[in-house]
């Protein structure tokens, strides 16, 4: 049989050109309404979670990962999905540690969740202030004995009780001197309770930063944190879900766990946002298509960071009532009162 080898590549070409349209990624992320759900479901207290009923408090994510150019076409027809540049995600940082680095972020954002609920409910947490081991550089001076989720609460024997604090007590320091560092590991960090002394102390020489090689470097990078003993066992399952956003929800969810539920009186109401051990609401990304997320899932208050409000209001409709809060107790009063407006 004689091929027609000019038929053929009028074949093979168009399939080729699909092909990469397919599968080669652009320096292109897009940011795409995720899926929301009740955080009761993944909330567990000792003595609570089997006997107490819980209230309709949803958390909510994005869809995130960077696209094709057959999917970018795509994309850029949906108005609720955002086009950002894979610097604005990543940053610096290789692809590789984006996922490490977001589920660090939400073990991160459980503990702080934890320590505000019980502090607002008024148990004694004995807690610890520090500053937590968010990541590790290559080239760190730390890496042999710090880890990711450690609280370094000395440096020479001067505490350290947040993240600015230990980059101003280091910042006294020259490259070459030697210094130690007094940490509570990861594992003793949410629970010091545990069996065995939750101090640990290690000795490095400083480096050299980068780029100035006269300024002090340990290679890390952190945020503030705190270690504390819990009255009960909270934990939070959150299986393949990164990032720290959901930390007001999870907030409210233990609150009212721990209530014995109805919170929020049989209204489903959502929430995004970081929380801080002392009850402070932070600022967060994609909020337009949580917005979305969480009005297809039916919830009707939705609460977010101020910074966010407008971004919210964007894409609510009617049926869903935007409020922006700062803390907590805000919050919770936010709640507590549309549910009693609906309930009547």
């Amino acid at each position: 049989m004689k091929l027609n080898f000019k038929k053929i590549a009028s074949i093979v070409v168009p399939i080729v050109v699909v092909a990469l349209l397919s599968f080669v990624n652009l320096p292109i992320w897009a940011i795409a309404p995720g899926k929301a759900q009740e955080v009761a479901g993944l909330i567990r207290v000792q003595d609570a979670s089997s006997t107490k009923s819980a209230s309709h408090i949803l958390m909510t994510d994005v869809t995130l990962g960077p696209v094709s150019p057959l999917q970018w076409l795509i994309d850029k027809t949906d108005s609720n999905i955002q086009l950002v540049p894979s610097s604005t995600i990543l940053g610096n940082a290789p692809s590789s540690s984006f996922i490490p680095v977001q589920l660090n972020e939400m073990k991160q954002s459980q503990q702080a969740a934890t320590v505000a609920a019980l502090s607002y409910l008024g148990y004694d947490l004995h807690q610890v202030k520090g500053a937590i081991v968010a990541g590790i550089a290559k080239q760190s001076v730390v890496s042999s004995f710090l880890h990711p989720g450690d609280l370094i609460t000395q440096v020479n024997g001067q505490g350290v009780a947040s993240a600015p604090q230990l980059v101003s007590v280091v910042s006294k320091y020259r490259p070459e001197d030697h210094i130690t560092v007094t940490f509570i590991p990861a594992d003793y960090v949410a629970n010091r309770s545990l069996t065995g002394n939750p101090y640990k102390t290690a000795s490095v020489v400083i480096g050299s930063r980068p780029g100035s090689p006269t300024k002090p470097y340990l290679g890390i990078s952190i945020t503030d944190g705190v270690s504390y003993t819990d009255p009960f066992k909270v934990t939070i399952s959150t299986p393949g879900i990164g990032g720290p956003s959901a930390g007001l929800a999870f907030t409210l969810g233990i609150i009212d766990r721990i209530k014995g539920g109805g919170m929020t009186k049989g209204v489903t109401i959502a929430a995004t946002g970081t929380i801080s051990p002392n009850g402070a609401v932070g600022d967060v990304g994609g909020v337009p298509q949580k917005t979305v997320a969480v009005e297809r899932a039916g919830a009707r208050l939705f609460l977010v960071p101020p910074q966010e409000y407008k971004a919210a209001l964007s894409k609510a409709t009617s049926k869903l009532k935007v409020e922006a809060v700062s803390s907590l107790s805000q919050a919770v009063a936010d709640v507590e009162a549309f549910a009693a407006a609906s309930s009547k």
